[in-house]
């Protein structure tokens, strides 16, 4: 976690009111009881408290909460249970991969069931077993209850990812969202990273425009929104990196939530392409243009991305188009030409459309030929000259008589 997280952290918690608010907290020691020690391998006992909440007005929703404190020893490793029971009604089943351990002392808080709280005296029962290695299990009394406002990420679509499509062909794109919710009645400093880092999973995808990252404060009620824009690069199915969101909780620790897995299923897009020559005439003067239109049609069964056009030709080719973004199936794309030359002859005029992609896929289009001809003075033109000389020469004669 960088410095720059817990800066920001501190500057919230010096906010009233910006993160989580204890309403009522109370530990076991303060209620009287004293440290509960199991020692010895496969041992077990059981600590029982009454505590009653009272009526605390604020404003939101109001989360109670047990706070569970345990050494362990000699080792923090191996077997050890731990249950949890409200009011008669089994809660929790722990192990040692629950707890976050700070030197000798483990905590796991416990969200308290609303459904099982009675409005008087409640009980809480803790439960220890040892193992075999895991021979000595402290419940400290600095064990507590308590009623906070919190941030809360647990329902199961609080931090969910979607894809606007998960069934691509390849060079196709699409989007992903990804939808951060606290419903609880506090703040909280939320990081939303990657289980792998996403721009280099295996160079299965781009990520072409977004952002796929978040770092910031997430208020209560809030819902933050991130979307990226993805490439597949491969036909394959691919998963895409499990995104996780860290945030503080009430008791300064770190959580981590992660959100569900998205899949996409690329495959080979079918490449038939067809293209041709659109001319209404074939033949010209030197130095005048032929305009004609390079038609180019998807037949197949899938859109294709990221088309590039290049003519080819003896006469000079104008082309005012040279990439196609996108062509869907059944679509005939139009892009205009103009052909000229300046040398009398006859011509062929083609083309080559590349796929651009990992590999390079290439189609050609159907070949189609011009004819340029020197001018000709036609019969018309040496006529009228001829008419203009003689009435030059009858001018004369007229002048001089």
């Amino acid at each position: 976690m960088n410095k720059w997280f817990f800066l920001i952290l501190l500057a919230f918690l010096v906010m009233p009111g910006a993160f989580s608010e204890t309403l009522f907290e109370r530990s076991f020691g303060e209620m009287g009881y004293e440290a509960m020690l199991v020692e010895g391998p496969q041992k077990s006992q059981c600590q029982k408290i009454s505590f009653v909440f009272p009526e605390v007005g604020a404003e939101g929703e109001k989360y109670e909460i047990a706070s569970i404190g345990l050494e362990f020893g000699p080792v923090a490793e191996g077997k050890a249970d731990v249950n949890v029971s409200l009011n008669g009604t089994l809660i929790a089943e722990l192990g040692l991969e629950d707890f976050k351990c700070t030197g000798q002392k483990c905590w796991e808080r416990l969200l308290l069931p609303k459904e099982l709280l009675e409005n008087g005296e409640n009980s809480l029962k803790t439960c220890l077993k040892t193992g075999n290695s895991i021979t000595s299990m402290k419940l400290l009394n600095g064990s507590k209850v308590g009623i906070y406002k919190i941030a809360d990420f647990s329902a199961e679509d609080a931090f969910k990812i979607e894809a606007e499509k998960t069934r691509l062909v390849r060079g196709e794109k699409t989007r992903i969202n990804i939808l951060l919710h606290n419903q609880g009645s506090g703040s909280a400093l939320a990081r939303i990273e990657y289980a792998r880092p996403i721009a280099e999973d295996k160079n299965a995808f781009w990520i072409v425009e977004g952002d796929a990252y978040f770092d910031g404060i997430v208020e209560p009620g809030q819902t933050v929104e991130i979307s990226y824009v993805v490439k597949p690069r491969f036909s394959t199915q691919m998963t895409l990196p499990p995104a996780i969101v860290y945030y503080e909780n009430e008791f300064g620790e770190t959580e981590q939530k992660f959100g569900n897995l998205v899949v996409l299923r690329v495959r080979e897009p079918e490449r038939k392409i067809e293209a041709f020559i659109v001319k209404k005439e074939g033949q010209a003067f030197i130095g005048q243009n032929l305009e004609m239109q390079l038609a180019v049609k998807n037949v197949g069964n899938d859109p294709l991305y990221e088309l590039s056009i290049e003519t080819d030709g003896i006469p000079s080719i104008s082309q005012g188009v040279t990439e196609i973004a996108e062509l869907g199936p059944k679509e005939t794309v139009y892009l205009p030409l103009a052909v000229s030359s300046q040398e009398a002859g006859k011509f062929s005029v083609g083309c080559t459309i590349t796929y651009h992609d990992l590999d390079l896929s290439e189609a050609s289009c159907k070949k189609s030929f011009v004819e340029f001809k020197e001018q000709e003075v036609s019969y018309t033109l040496y006529l009228a000259l001829a008419f203009v000389a003689i009435a030059g020469l009858v001018y004369v004669y007229l002048m001089k008589g």
